[in-house]
């Protein structure tokens, strides 16, 4: 069971495996997990998903995986930063994906990967004459992308759902093409720097900046966003969509007692566009904080309670597990 602005409280079964590629005591590999999930939620939406990430012996390569089947009625606001908080209409698509990343370790903790992106969007609903109608993007109708990609990375977390001390760095480059059987030609630029400090006592700093960047016909499912569970919380995931946006997030995550933590956030940022730049009077911030309970010791994976803020318009209470980065 969890909870986010975008979906409201939401329910369903999930299934997972945790476990060693090497024996249990092998420091230099990490816990693989392989989670298959069915999810139901209170705004009639739905997803089916099959996650893995397997960290091989002493991590010389590293297998990410994730496919799903989504049925996603949400609010769109239209594109770009001067949309108004009550321009918003509903409207519902479904889309069925595959994303496996196959990394390799080039040299200590340095990685580089190959990837394949494929989504089929189709049962696009929308009113007529409404917001999603009149305005011009690209992916109004039923559509697949497919696309190919490389990328590196160099990871020296300690582990990977509760890092306290390390920096991880990765950026990909995926190029979609009619050739490969793509309705749009486009290329998504990734980039994503976090970092880990231990203060004291198991305090924790943790700083994260995120860039999304999209070059063509970028179709509306693929263009950047801002909000979510996982970026700037109190903004719904959606809220503000272009073809880029640059986050910065920080986080201060304190042990209390027992089980139990607390962590404070904040973030800036924002979406923009390929010919207008962001500006400084476009950038937008969220705060807040929320609770920590262990549900997994040995890895530290948390269930995650947080409130986040910008306005009354945009703001919200997220019940998820792990961290947001």
């Amino acid at each position: 069971m969890f909870r986010t602005p975008e979906t409201g409280w939401a329910y369903g079964v999930s299934g997972s495996i945790a476990f060693k590629t090497t024996h249990k005591n092998d420091s230099l590999t990490r816990t693989s997990v392989i989670q298959a999930t069915g999810i139901w939620t209170e705004k009639k939406q739905n997803l089916q998903g099959l996650d893995a990430t397997i960290y091989f012996p002493k991590e010389n390569y590293i297998l990410y995986f994730q496919s799903s089947h989504t049925y996603f009625p949400e609010n769109f606001w239209g594109i770009g930063t001067k949309t108004k908080d009550d321009w918003s209409e509903r409207y519902a698509y479904e889309q069925f994906s595959i994303f496996p990343h196959f990394k390799k370790k080039i040299f200590k903790r340095f990685f580089a990967g190959i990837m394949y992106d494929y989504q089929n969007v189709f049962k696009i609903n929308y009113n007529a004459g409404g917001v999603f109608d009149t305005t011009f993007f690209n992916g109004k109708t039923p559509y697949q992308i497919s696309g190919a990609g490389v990328s590196i990375s160099y990871d020296t977390r300690n582990k990977a759902f509760w890092p306290t001390k390390g920096i991880f760095i990765q950026s990909y480059l995926n190029s979609y093409n009619k050739i490969i059987g793509s309705n749009y030609d486009f290329t998504k630029w990734i980039t994503d720097i976090r970092f880990f400090q231990k203060l004291f006592n198991k305090h924790v700093l943790a700083l994260q900046f995120y860039n999304y960047s999209t070059f063509g016909n970028t179709p509306m499912r693929n263009l950047a966003v801002i909000g979510g569970q996982d970026n700037l919380r109190g903004f719904y995931r959606g809220r503000f969509r272009d073809d880029n946006a640059a986050t910065f997030i920080a986080e201060y995550r304190a042990p209390i007692i027992w089980k139990l933590g607390l962590c404070a956030f904040g973030g800036i940022g924002n979406v923009y566009s390929t010919k207008y730049p962001m500006a400084k009077n476009d950038l937008l911030y969220s705060f807040g904080g929320g609770i920590r309970l262990t549900i997994l010791e040995r890895d530290k994976l948390n269930l995650r309670v947080d409130y986040g803020y910008y306005s009354k318009y945009n703001s919200g209470l997220y019940v998820t597990i792990g961290e947001s980065f």
